[in-house]
């Protein structure tokens, strides 16, 4: 079969992007300070009235993307202020004027203009106050993407399930934890809680503002801290006249937004893609053709040429990709932007050869987005799908996707219609419509794929890396066959947690301060570390040090443990005993018999004596996390002794509770 892609369609503009003009002077802004950030640290102490005007407000601009349910998209600018007392910052919607759409998410501005019925700022006048700010780099350079989960209702509905969002979030085979570590290759580690539901106030219709502050002040209500997660997620029984099944405010890979919304809808296409969204992925779409009385036409029927008319675009039209409409993995353009594909796993062919083209579902060293020039200045990327992992279920085939050559926004894609699968299988070929370029699967080895490229000139140049090195070369073809066995499972593990101090059976006295020590590990995270006292959950940190101080302890005698979660698996300690009182026992001599004691009770190491009064203290006492839905399957061990889990059997039990 030949194919062709041509003059079809008037193919948007791919290298535009949404930053703002560089670093220097705002070209065409009034800047209120001309090339300097403005001190915008004193904002949150002014009042509410200098943010939100009757002529305009100002604020930090964030877009924000809804996938409408006509099967289009909407963009719009908001602009979020601070609220003293509130978590959540207060918005303005604003309808920016013509010119000002390439505005940076993050850039502090001025707008002025009137209001529209439906409340929204018509600018007239934009004043930049401050450039965004630049990122902070995790060290690994993916960030943790600790997610909490919010479910509300308002009626009898009652709202979805703690276990099922559980089970669709992070305990699934095809849960979005599983999704986005399988499509990443390990490089991301999606994690968090589910909280609720929780019954709140009748929204009285799309109010997405409203649905959030009562959803982040029911789970603080619970003695939660929505200050650990840095994404949330809004699940609401289904509301009529939204429009939208999921809305997300646009973010990037290493500054991803925070919320998302589910409008009575929650399976994998429309979670993982809202997620996409707030890391800065767009939709991936298709170009489709048809033969002018409404039937579909493979790109192979006949002469494309003056046919424009007949061929369009569709805005979920990959069936392959969530940020399409399938549930997928996303194409390697995407993987491309997030970093999940780097350096020879992306190849450019400028010239004839015969490429090893890897499977996409697998970890690799070798190329899985072969890049090759297209007439129009974007880029062919090619991928190799093959039915294995939990996500992809296609034959062995070729995909065929346009894009741009380089962006700095999340990129647009468009997957090429070849029929009624969109894909190419073993010995079918691709001819471009200009004929620079004819690209065919020459063969199946059920490894790889493998393609050749062939120019009428031959081309120019040789193969590159995206990072500029020459790729590899195996038996004349071009590209590593080095791939991991299988693709990446999800976190099956549980940690495991020691308490290193205090030991078990030692003594305090009354009003004795000392430090809870203990040691972590995870096959790859340790979420967080939470004390429990008799049962109780008090402190909780997310990082190490794994250090928990107690002050003014009263007396009486304690059952301590710690439980470690790595976001999706938990487990518990060792169990410490410890006791509180003046009668301490004298000390038994060694077994040397000189009578010499090991009695450390009250020195520096056991935390002293102030004789300041009772209460146990730390940064996180008092957080109960009952309500977060941990459906706990069987708990892993600790690496205490084999007691450890039956004398926690208070704390396993409160972890099983759930508070609606």
């Amino acid at each position: 079969m030949r194919s062709r892609y041509g003059d079809l369609v008037s193919l948007p503009n791919f290298s535009r992007s949404l930053a703002a003009a560089g670093a220097g002077c705002l070209l065409g802004l009034s800047l209120l300070s001309g090339c300097q950030d403005s001190d915008l640290g004193t904002l949150e102490s002014r009042s509410l009235t200098e943010y939100v005007t009757d002529n305009g407000a100002q604020g930090k601009l964030e877009y924000r993307i809804a996938s409408m349910d006509d099967g289009t998209s909407r963009i719009t600018a908001h602009l979020f202020y601070p609220r003293p007392g509130m978590f959540r910052d207060g918005e303005v919607e604003v309808v920016l004027p013509e010119g000002y759409d390439d505005l940076e998410r993050g850039t502090y501005l001025r707008a002025e203009g009137d209001y529209d019925p439906q409340g929204r700022l018509v600018a007239d006048t934009i004043d930049v106050m401050s450039l965004p700010g630049e990122p902070i780099i995790d060290p690994e350079w993916h960030p943790l993407r600790r997610i909490a989960t919010i479910l509300v209702f308002w009626d009898e509905s009652g709202g979805m399930a703690n276990a099922q969002a559980r089970a669709a979030m992070f305990e699934d085979n095809q849960s979005t934890h599983v999704f986005y570590g399988e499509n990443s290759y390990g490089k991301e580690n999606v994690i968090g809680e589910v909280f609720g539901p929780y019954m709140i106030e009748d929204p009285g219709g799309c109010s997405t503002g409203f649905i959030a502050d009562r959803a982040v002040a029911a789970m603080e209500e619970k003695g939660h801290d929505p200050e650990d997660y840095i994404q949330f997620m809004y699940s609401f029984p289904g509301i009529g006249g939204c429009g939208f099944a999921g809305l997300a405010n646009l973010g990037s890979p290493l500054m991803p937004a925070r919320d998302s919304w589910y409008n009575g809808s929650f399976g994998c296409v429309t979670r993982n893609q809202e997620i996409g969204h707030n890391f800065g992925m767009r939709h991936s779409r298709s170009i489709n053709c048809n033969d002018g009385m409404g039937g579909g036409v493979p790109y192979n029927a006949n002469d494309m040429a003056g046919r424009a008319e007949s061929c369009s675009e569709e805005e979920y039209g990959n069936p392959y990709d969530p940020m399409g409409g399938g549930c997928g993995h996303v194409n390697s353009v995407q993987k491309q932007f997030m970093g999940w594909l780097e350096g020879c796993n992306i190849v450019t062919a400028p010239n004839d050869g015969t490429f090893n083209l890897m499977p996409t579902e697998l970890p690799c060293n070798g190329t899985q987005s072969l890049r090759i020039p297209a007439y129009d200045g974007n880029y062919y990327y090619l991928e190799y799908r093959q039915p294995i992992g939990e996500f992809d279920g296609l034959p062995p085939s070729v995909l065929v996707h346009v894009g741009p050559p380089e962006w700095n926004a999340g990129p647009t894609t468009y997957i090429l219609d070849f029929g009624a699968n969109r894909y190419l299988l073993e010995g079918e070929t691709f001819v471009d419509a200009e004929g620079l370029v004819e690209i065919s699967f020459a063969e199946d080895t059920d490894s790889h794929a493998v393609i050749t490229v062939n120019y009428p000139d031959g081309g120019s140049g040789s193969p590159t890396c995206d990072d500029g090195e020459a790729p590899e070369m195996v038996d004349g073809n071009v590209g590593s066959l080095e791939c991991a066995d299988a693709p990446t499972a999800g976190d099956l593990v549980p940690p495991e947690v020691t308490i290193t101090y205090p030991a078990d059976g030692e003594y305090f006295l009354p009003g004795s301060d000392f430090t809870i020590t203990a040691e972590a590990s995870d096959d790859r995270v340790v979420a967080d570390l939470q004390v429990y006292v008799d049962g109780e959950p008090l402190f909780k940190k997310l990082a190490e040090p794994w250090e928990f101080e107690v002050t003014n302890i009263p007396e009486g005698d304690y059952e301590i443990g710690i439980v470690a979660r790595d976001g999706v698996n938990f487990a518990p300690s060792n169990a410490v005993n410890i006791h509180v009182t003046n009668d301490i026992p004298e000390p038994e001599a060694d077994s040397s018999g000189d009578g010499a004691a090991s009695d450390d009770v009250g020195d520096e190491s056991s935390g002293g004596d102030d004789g300041t009064g009772a209460g146990t203290g730390g940064d996180d006492a008092g957080q109960d996390v009952e309500d977060s839905g941990c459906s706990c399957k069987t708990p892993g061990s600790g690496s205490g002794a084999p007691t450890g889990v039956a004398i926690l059997g208070l704390m396993l039990m409160g972890l099983r509770r759930r508070f609606y």
